[in-house]
């Protein structure tokens, strides 16, 4: 074997071209493969930073919903299980507070955890300690954890921060701890800055409490640590008795509780199921791409083992067994499948941080978080293996077949020199270079086609109608929480403040509302005049002037106007779908809408003035539903409001503009992100951007390496038919009939993938449907456009073949035999 080894590098040395042409195909099939399963392997990865032995979730199961959270009241009584765990544990992410510093205030990301988090976890900490079980409840110092990233970023890194205190929200934290650089909190989407224990993060947050109180709200993420000898399947069987008890104590309204028990991964796993077409749909084109590269490396191997063909003969003649000759064939194959891999290993980090990046949704609630996924031993030891076994599949076929000719022929004859091909009732029958060519031009068809629809996908989604001009708009969400305002002082603060901001010669008007389009809005059971039953609708407060601002037309009645006031009648404004959909169509002005429970005296009514356009209140993809919109004048306002400023130039270049205008205009405005809209927008279309890159990226590959297939076919043909051409120009054939012959030759394999791969599309994409919008998954364009351009690629490729052919000399190629 060693002496093999040794003769295969000798070999491969002797000739350059070959091994490193096959080496560069194999790495971008495997990047491909050893990328995906990185991204597969990603959901089954834990927290970083935690120790994964034991570590469980437990959740909630529905028909509907596998993997759901579970209410705080039954994490309590869970959480007094104690058989298999040694601990159970929950965290609350999601939350931002305002941090007051000395000459500015910032936002902090929270996550609140349960006292036991950081035990149940087992998460070191960097310096000082985390939250003890002693700190979670009332009535003791409420204390804070922050992340090593925030520490060095606003704290310089300073150690002696321990035991200072830390406003949150204007209310004092003590900083006991600095976790370690490697935790990044207990969900992928989620980065905090600080860990607070829940009790005090319910005593601020009044609304999370309410919700904490119902039973049948899945609210938290539980954990639970195993003890040493316990199993999920125990765990699970003392919890499912908890539920039980707790069912005949408190029933719940829609079914009894289930539990499950799942290893403990950093992504969700509601996650997973979200983006399981995309997951099908990208590990399906990783095994095509590894398919054609196999397809082209062994069509490449074939043409390397007819131009070896005496020096296999002659080994074989100096008694070489047919064993070794493909064992040697077999370790050369390796050897470069082995340094695509390598290759490979290297690329799939960026190329995985590349993926994760699509992933980072810019959002006006919060930062825009990358995916981390990590290339650990299980995608070391796939890309090992995958890297051998395509070598050998690559390999196998070429390396049988060299070893199975005929010495004698080969001895005697002229180098390429070949046999007579196969016929069956006078039809030449495809070679195996005719076959790998059709299966390579089968799998690029597949893959342009999919790449094509995904492409128009991608298109189709950028021309929706948000319906409203966001390509000018810059929106940021900011906090009066740390500053000295007074309640009653926050409705001319925000009045002041979009005045002000609108005088920027940079900036063509402001507004101001509580939830900005495209993001989460509250929904409320609204009663409507003449209506017995009341419907569930979004609404929107905001100043008047907002649907000047974003463009949105006023189709009947009035927009708000300045003395819309509490001094003012209560008016409302709704949209269009509200009208079909509740009214069927009447005429809303002058009805009345009754908000429940505003009023100490019962419900409090508002005359609907007017009727705007539609717009996309929560969701991009979501048809526009019924929303509900008032004069934020009248209404208490709370600590914080979106800002939407229109500008006069390019949005994203004005960010940090307008950034520095806040921080001027009020130095203890907690500012929780700027950015924007058309980023925004952007990011509801990652899915779309994401498949519409990779599949093109795929496609071009698929088809670059077909053209390279059929050009290293035709230019083998031409150059083991030159004695055949030579005697047919010799006998008075013209250069356009060589050339023909040649092209025809090229198409023939072509032809048939072309057939093959058109009929695998159709089926292929069927399963691509649930990822497509506004195209249809049989759409006649994608398949012609791909099928001319595969046509034009191969006539492109047998080009330089069918031209060499024409210029071949009868006299030299008869001297050459």
């Amino acid at each position: 074997m060693l002496n093999d080894l040794r003769t295969a590098i000798r070999t491969l040395r002797r000739r350059p071209f070959y091994p490193i042409a096959e080496v560069g195909i194999l790495a971008l099939g495997l990047t491909a493969a050893i990328a995906v399963f990185t991204y597969i392997n990603g959901f089954s990865q834990p927290f970083p930073g935690a120790d994964a032995d034991g570590l469980v979730r437990v959740f909630g199961v529905e028909t509907d919903d596998l993997y759901q959270n579970i209410s705080y009241l039954d994490y309590l009584d869970y959480a007094e299980a104690e058989g298999s765990f040694s601990g159970v544990a929950a965290a609350q992410a999601g939350y931002a507070a305002s941090v007051r510093r000395e000459n500015l205030t910032e936002v902090a990301f929270l996550e609140a955890v349960s006292g036991d988090y950081f035990s149940v976890l087992d998460i070191d900490v960097h310096i000082g300690r985390g939250v003890h079980a002693g700190d979670d409840q009332l009535g003791t110092d409420a204390v804070a954890v922050i992340s090593y990233d925030w520490w060095q970023r606003s704290f310089n890194a300073d150690s002696t921060v321990i035991g200072n205190t830390l406003y949150l929200n204007f209310r004092p934290f003590t900083l006991v701890g600095v976790m370690s650089p490697e935790f990044l909190g207990s969900t992928s989407g989620f980065r905090p800055d600080v860990w607070i224990p829940i009790a005090p993060f319910a005593d601020r947050y009044v609304s999370w409490t309410r919700a904490a109180e119902n039973r049948d709200l899945p609210l938290i993420r539980v954990y639970a640590r195993l003890r040493d000898g316990s199993s999920i399947e125990q765990g699970s069987a003392e919890l499912a008795a908890v539920a039980r008890g707790l069912d005949e104590q408190y029933p719940r309204q829609e079914a009894v509780r289930q539990i499950r028990l799942d290893p403990a991964t950093w992504i969700d796993p509601q996650t997973r199921l979200g983006e399981a077409p995309t997951l099908q749909l990208m590990t399906a084109a990783a095994i095509g791409l590894l398919l054609l590269v196999s397809a082209n490396v062994a069509n490449l191997l074939l043409s390397v083992a007819l131009g070896r063909q005496r020096e296999v003969a002659m080994r074989a003649a100096l008694g070489a067994s047919r064993v070794r000759l493909v064992r040697m064939a077999l370790i050369e194959n390796l050897i470069l499948a082995s340094a695509a891999g390598g290759i490979a290993l290297a690329l799939a980090g960026p190329v995985t941080r590349r993926l994760g990046s699509y992933f980072a949704r810019p959002s006006v609630w919060g930062e825009n978080v990358t995916r981390v996924v990590s290339v650990d031993l299980r995608v070391v030891v796939f890309a090992i293996v995958v890297s051998i076994v395509i070598g050998l599949a690559a390999g196998l076929f070429p390396a049988l077949r060299a070893s199975r000719a005929n010495l004698a022929a080969m001895l005697g004859a002229g180098a390429g020199s070949v046999g007579s091909p196969r016929q069956i009732l006078g039809l030449r029958l495809p070679g195996a270079q005719d076959l790998l060519v059709t299966a390579q031009v089968a799998l690029s068809i597949v893959l342009l086609v999919v790449a094509g629809l995904v492409a128009r996908t991608f298109a189709s989604v950028g021309r929706l109608d948000p319906g409203f001009a966001y390509e000018n708009l810059i929106v940021t969400h900011v906090s009066t929480s740390s500053t000295t305002l007074e309640p009653e002082e926050r409705e001319g603060f925000f009045r002041d403040l979009a005045e002000r901001v609108a005088d920027e010669p940079w900036v063509r008007t402001a507004t101001v509302v509580d939830y900005p389009l495209l993001s989460p809005h509250p929904t409320m059971e609204f009663r409507i005049d003449g209506l017995d039953e009341p419907g569930p609708m979004a609404y929107s407060r905001l100043i008047p002037g907002f649907f000047e601002a974003l463009g949105i037309d006023v189709v009947q009645g009035r927009a708000f106007s300045p003395g819309d006031t509490l001094v003012a009648r209560d008016v409302a404004m709704v949209n269009e779908s509200f009208v079909r959909r509740h009214l069927g169509g009447d005429n809303a002005i002058g009805r009345a809408i009754w908000w429940p429970g505003a009023m100490d005296d019962g419900d409090r009514a508002f005359e609907i003035v007017g009727v705007v356009r539609d717009t996309k209140t929560r969701d991009y993809f979501a048809e526009p539903e019924p929303t509900v919109y008032f004069s934020y004048p009248q209404h208490p306002y709370p600590t914080g409001s979106a800002l939407i400023v229109a500008t006069n130039g390019d949005p994203r270049g004005l960010v940090p503009d307008l950034n520095q205008w806040l921080r001027n205009f009020e130095p203890y405005l907690a500012i929780v992100n700027v950015v924007a809209y058309t980023d925004v927008v952007r990011g509801y279309q990652y899915t779309q951007r994401m498949n519409a890159e990779l599949f093109s990226v795929m496609a071009f590959l698929g088809v670059a390496l077909a053209a390279v297939g059929i050009f290293s076919v035709l230019n083998l043909a031409v150059t083991r038919r030159t004695k055949e051409i030579g005697i047919r120009i010799s006998v008075g054939a013209a250069t356009r009939d060589i050339g023909r012959m040649v092209v025809s030759r090229a198409m023939k394999p072509v032809l048939l993938g072309l057939g093959v791969g058109l009929a695998a599309s159709f089926a292929v994409t069927r399963l691509v449907r649930s990822l497509l919008f506004g195209v249809d998954p049989n759409d006649p364009m994608t398949l012609v456009v791909g099928t001319a351009v595969l046509l034009g690629i191969a006539v492109v490729a047998a080009y330089v073949p069918a031209h060499r052919a024409t210029t071949v000399d009868p006299v030299t190629a008869l001297r050459q035999e």
